[in-house]
Formats: C-alpha cells, sequence, structure tokens
C-alpha cells in the first residue's frame, strides 16, 4: 500500500490537472471525452494504429521505430474494450507494478521510509504524465524494475525473462543485460548454469529484429527509418551536447527553446547526476551503476535528443537517487521543483504542445 496507493492518488490528481488546464488555457479543444481524449497525442495515436493493424499496411511504415509489446497488449485488451481504454488502462496498472516493485527493490538495501520516498519520486517527475499517457513508459519501467528485483532476489529465470519482455518493449531493455550480469557476478562470483539466463534479456531485441525482417524484409529496417524519416542518428556525445548548448545559448526564448532545448539539456544532467550517485552511493549498486551510465551514454549519443526528457523514466537508478533527496533538508525545494514542471508539462501535453 506504501506504493500502489500513493501512485493511484497522484495519478487522479494528474489527470484531473490535465482536464483543468485544457478548461482554462485552451477550451477550444477541449474533446467530448476528455479524461481519455486528451492524451491521446503525439507517439499515443500510433501506438493504437500498431495495435490495430500491426507495422505492414495501412499502418504507416515509419511505426516500426515502436517497439511491438506495447501495442501487442493493448490489442489484446482491445477484445473487450475501446483501443485507448485499453491503452490506457495498461498504463495504469504497469504503473502501480512499477511503483509496487520499486518499493521493493529499496527495501533490499533501506529502510521503509527510503522507499516511500523513491516511489513519490517517480511519481511527481517531471515527465511522470508519461505514465499516464498510453505510452510505453510505464510497462517499460514495471518490466526493467522487476528484472532486478527478481535478479536481486536469485531468481535469474524470471529476471531473464523479465528483461527480454523489456527488450521487446523498448530499446533500453537491452542495457539490462550487462546490468544483470554484473549483478550475477556480485552475487555468484562465478558462472553457474542459471547465467544463461542473464543471456536471455537479448532474446527480446532479436524478436524486434525478426519483426522487421518478417514485415519488411530487413531486419535493421528501423534504423533506416530513424535516419530517413525521423532524422535521428548516432554522434559522439559531446557533439550532441555541445549543440544543445549551443542552441539554449542561441534560440529565441520561448516555449520551443524550453521543451527543444533546454529540457533535453537538463534531462542530461540530471541523469548525469543520477550516474555519479549511483556511482558514489552505499544505497546504490554496481548494477544500478551500469545501467544508469550506458543509459547516459546511449541518449547522449542521439543527435536529435528531442524526447530524453521523457526517455530517462526508463533510468530507474534516477527515482533512488531523487528519493535520497527528497529525504534531506533541501528535500521540500526539490519535490516544490518537480511538482511545478510536471504541471507545466502536463499542461503542454494536454492542449496538444510538445512536451517530449
Amino acid at each position: 500500500m506504501d506504493a500502489v496507493l500513493p501512485t493511484l492518488a497522484i495519478r487522479l490528481v494528474i489527470m484531473a490537472f490535465a482536464v483543468f488546464s485544457v478548461v482554462v488555457f485552451r477550451p477550444d479543444v477541449l474533446p467530448p471525452d476528455p479524461w481519455l481524449d486528451i492524451w491521446n497525442r503525439w507517439d499515443a495515436p500510433h501506438f493504437l494504429e500498431i495495435a490495430a493493424f500491426g507495422y505492414g499496411p495501412p499502418a504507416d511504415p515509419a511505426r516500426i521505430v515502436l517497439f511491438p509489446l506495447y501495442p501487442l497488449t493493448i490489442a489484446v485488451g482491445a477484445f473487450v474494450m475501446a483501443p485507448l481504454v485499453s491503452a490506457m488502462l495498461v498504463s495504469l496498472v504497469a504503473g502501480l507494478v512499477a511503483a509496487a516493485g520499486l518499493h521493493r527493490l529499496v527495501r533490499l538495501d533501506d529502510s521503509r521510509p527510503a522507499a516511500r520516498s523513491a516511489v513519490v519520486a517517480m511519481a511527481i517527475f517531471p515527465t511522470a504524465y508519461a505514465f499516464v499517457a498510453p505510452y510505453s513508459e510505464s510497462l517499460f519501467v514495471a518490466l526493467a524494475i522487476w528484472s532486478f528485483v527478481r535478479a536481486r532476489e536469485g531468481d535469474w529465470r524470471s529476471a531473464g525473462l523479465l528483461g527480454a519482455l523489456a527488450a521487446f518493449t523498448r530499446i533500453q531493455g537491452i542495457f539490462l543485460l550487462p546490468a544483470l550480469a554484473i549483478e550475477y557476478w556480485l552475487a555468484r562470483r562465478r558462472l553457474d548454469r542459471d547465467a544463461a539466463w542473464v543471456a536471455v534479456v537479448g532474446v527480446g531485441l532479436v524478436a524486434y529484429l525478426a519483426v522487421n525482417y518478417v514485415t519488411f524484409g530487413d531486419p535493421t529496417y528501423f534504423v533506416r527509418v530513424q535516419r530517413d524519416t525521423f532524422h535521428v542518428v548516432n554522434v559522439a556525445p559531446w557533439e550532441t551536447l555541445g549543440t544543445l548548448w549551443g542552441n539554449v545559448r542561441s534560440s529565441k526564448i520561448g516555449e520551443s527553446w524550453v521543451t527543444v532545448y533546454l529540457a533535453p539539456l537538463a534531462a542530461f544532467a540530471i541523469l548525469a547526476a543520477a550516474s555519479i550517485w549511483t556511482v558514489l552511493s552505499r544505497r546504490s549498486r554496481p548494477s544500478y551503476a551500469v545501467y544508469s551510465i550506458i543509459s547516459l551514454v546511449a541518449f547522449a549519443s542521439l543527435a536529435w535528443p528531442i524526447s530524453v526528457p521523457r526517455y530517462m523514466l526508463g533510468v530507474f537508478p534516477i527515482f533512488l537517487a531523487m528519493g535520497a533527496a527528497l529525504r534531506r533538508p533541501v528535500g521540500p525545494a526539490i519535490a516544490a521543483g518537480s511538482v511545478l514542471l510536471l504541471g507545466m508539462f502536463v499542461s503542454l501535453f494536454a492542449i496538444g504542445h510538445w512536451a517530449f
């Protein structure tokens, strides 16, 4: 209950705040069912499209950049309910499962108040609205966290299978493989037969490549789509950060300056700080550090890191670091700042503006 009830209450507050935001700022775009329809923005319709048609015609081939597991769960739910309701329900349930997993993971090393703080940190993170929206973030972070939980508890088969599902949900899931390998070595100090379950994490990515091959005849078709359609390529991290810094300094201040340039740069700073925390804190573990640092380098290698503030939600050690900070004297200020930013991004998303 320490995890589920606060998370559910905050989710309901976010949903109500989103409706009020549209009523106050853009009543002209208020849909017939505001509680659900205002969340059907940006990537959400694309997930619904995949759930309805798969990746082939009449779906847009560019949808292949979105991994299959989340739309698959939507499609299953759509047998008994409207697709948007199914998508929102999957996000809600997965978010609660993620909160329960985070609480359990923290309790393996720390106190109950520390676990509650981490859960609250996840619920009020500035981009936590993506846990409410029909996005894959809730499902991914639930699978990633529980993969670590089962690894910490010595159930390597479950850890590997959950990790594989995570890698079938977002490409970040493959980062679990080296992290879980570190966790396995620390637990055993030798390679036993069950070590093979860690490698199962890679099956999720292989399955996604197989979907690419079966649908388009090319296992790396999604790479071409990222490059040609979305202009996303990999570059040296310092190039990405240098470009962002230059744009922050030279671009005209306004909404796009905040969401397109400043927010991704701030996201990198926060993720870097959290990565340092995972290395230095006695409440962290080497596996958390490996997962965080690989994520940081991978995100910083994106030439167009416009969605990094949202991608950060999958790097759960951020919530451990933020939860620890919330219990310090500066905690109220951090919480206030996070809630205010969350409110701003919820409003932007609800009225149809870009919010990662």
